[in-house]
């Protein structure tokens, strides 16, 4: 079961949702099997991992508080099993009305891009092909992990029609496109989104080029800290380049980076849709 945890802890392709998928069900095997001590290990493993995506440490916490207390070893743990339940419920329920609003501002069939992976956009996209208004789907690869090629495949695995593109070729992409879709792994008190790398290239392409940017994504992922608050971890060097003798140059990889909020469009939760000053609603005014 530690090897799951560990697995969760260096999973560098999947975003915050579906990592906090995966979590919920781990902590729901490890109920019906009774491993509370892997469990604990488990928690103090994730504890130091994934630290650019607060959402997940704000579910590990929720966890260690109400789910661990409802454990016992070796008894019946139906309180604990119903409520992961219950947080799995309302992970599930926040995507599809998600996907059911931003159904409501696309009228006619139209193309969009998308770069990285999230199971929000992907949900999203999904509905829409269902009703026939999704006319193409450009994916951007996601570099250096490369979780476009995932994504890209979930996609036409479904029927949508779908194109994979370099990172570099989004201005080209944009071209072809009526709307921009990205998730999100936080939005910080004080007006920025963290999400992949190569997220704010996009923003900028997009107001350059007046397409419109949507951020989908549940509200779990505002957070109340501000974004000097919040790590952006460093990656393996090695990831991008195997250094040779003599290589005196620095290596410089970072999986997400910080997007100001302004140059989104709208954002769209399962609490509403919301344009980019309208935020505090969902951090609190306090925090905001």
């Amino acid at each position: 079961m530690l090897k799951q945890f560990k697995e969760l802890a260096d999973d560098n392709t999947s975003g915050a949702t579906e990592l906090i998928h995966k979590l919920l069900a781990l902590c729901e095997n490890c109920a019906i099997g009774y491993h509370v001590d892997a469990l604990r290990e488990g928690f103090a493993l994730l504890e130091q991992s994934q630290l650019s995506m607060p959402s997940l440490h704000a579910v590990l916490h929720i966890l260690k508080s109400d789910f661990l207390p409802k454990l016992i070893e070796g008894e019946e743990n139906a309180d604990a099993i119903q409520y992961i339940a219950s947080l799995e419920k309302i992970l599930s329920e926040s995507g599809e009305t998600i996907a059911a609003l931003f159904l409501e501002k696309v009228p006619e069939p139209q193309s969009a891009v998308t770069i990285s992976r999230s199971s929000t956009v992907l949900a999203t996209l999904r509905r829409l092909h269902e009703h026939e208004l999704l006319r193409h789907a450009y994916v951007l690869e996601a570099r250096p992990m490369l979780e476009g090629h995932r994504t890209i495949r979930d996609m036409t695995d479904k029927g949508v029609q779908a194109t994979l593109m370099t990172d570099a070729a989004m201005a080209e992409a944009l071209a072809r496109v009526d709307f921009a879709i990205v998730g999100a792994d936080s939005i910080s008190a004080d007006g920025y989104l963290l999400n992949k790398t190569g997220t704010f290239p996009l923003a900028m392409c997009c107001r350059e080029l007046n397409i419109p940017l949507y951020v989908v994504c549940d509200s779990l992922k505002f957070s109340p800290q501000l974004r000097e608050d919040i790590l952006v971890e460093d990656k393996p060097a090695e990831q991008l380049l195997e250094r040779q003798e003599g290589d005196s140059f620095d290596i410089w990889n970072r999986y997400f980076e910080w997007t100001p909020v302004d140059y989104c469009t709208a954002f769209i939760t399962e609490r509403g849709i919301f344009a980019p000053d309208q935020l505090s609603a969902l951090v609190g005014e306090e925090s905001a």
